[in-house]
């Protein structure tokens, strides 16, 4: 049975910045995070599904602020914290949930897929933990990110070379800035998802041989993950009960990859 957004680790006093947080696996964190008492800054590139958040989250208005954000543009970013900042204080936990994927033949692939993912899916997530952990450092604060990869990053997945390559390098990117960041008191850890119930994953399931039933046929649980079922582990993260865990990956797949 999937969770409910009620469910959470708590997160009294902390300033969380989510981004890709108008839709999917980053919504989810949004909603998870404010019942957890956490002040909450969904960010997204989408400023229509933006609105539409924040609008069905009234009850808890006083302790979300939104703000169209472009991972691939260190000028967005850095505008979107400034306003994170005036509005709440310093990030002290940040979750890099925007991400893309699209499904190419090898054959087809062209520089501008290449690029594309690797500049929303790596680079992005680069830029933003770089940005938060300047902040954290700064101000001696500790605090956790939690990035985002995937499954496929681990194992591979056809007609996906370059999802493939970007979520791969999540993983390495997570090792090194946890490496680079625990004197400082900041955790740095990754979850992987596999199939979650997402406007992207649908996409990407309606395309694939078999459709929906090959998807369950390869996972023992029997169903797909709800974004819900992935916004638990990274709450745990943010939180002090993942205190002493840096650098590590935690695989949210319903057995699909067992390792």
């Amino acid at each position: 049975m999937a969770l409910s957004s009620t469910f959470t680790f708590p997160l009294d006093g902390r300033v969380i910045l989510v981004t890709g947080g108008a839709s999917g696996i980053g919504l989810a964190t949004v909603r998870m995070a404010l019942a957890g008492g956490a002040k909450v800054i969904a960010a997204d590139i989408n400023p229509e599904a933006l609105s539409a958040m924040h609008d069905s989250t009234s009850e808890r208005r006083e302790r979300l602020f939104t703000t169209v954000m472009d991972v691939t543009d260190t000028e967005s970013i850095a505008t979107a914290l400034g306003q994170a900042r005036d509005r709440f204080g310093v990030v002290d936990g940040l979750v890099c949930s925007a991400g893309i994927s699209i499904e190419v033949s090898l054959m087809e692939v062209t520089s501008a897929h290449w690029q594309r993912h690797l500049d929303l899916n790596l680079t992005g997530t680069f830029h933003i933990a770089q940005s938060v952990a300047r902040d954290l450092v700064a101000h001696a604060r500790g605090g956790s990110i939690v990035t985002v990869s995937s499954a496929q990053g681990f194992r591979g997945r056809q007609h996906s070379a370059p999802y493939v390559a970007s979520k791969a390098g999540v993983f390495g990117l997570t090792k090194a800035l946890a490496l680079d960041l625990a004197a400082a008191g900041v955790r740095v850890n990754c979850v992987a998802p596999g199939a979650v119930e997402t406007p992207l994953m649908r996409s990407v399931v309606a395309r694939a041989p078999g459709g929906i039933q090959a998807t369950l046929a390869a996972i023992p649980m029997g169903r797909v993950g709800q974004p819900d079922d992935i916004a638990a582990p990274i709450c745990f993260l943010l939180s002090e009960a993942a205190g002493w865990m840096t650098g590590q990956t935690l695989h949210v797949n319903g057995g699909s990859l067992v390792v």
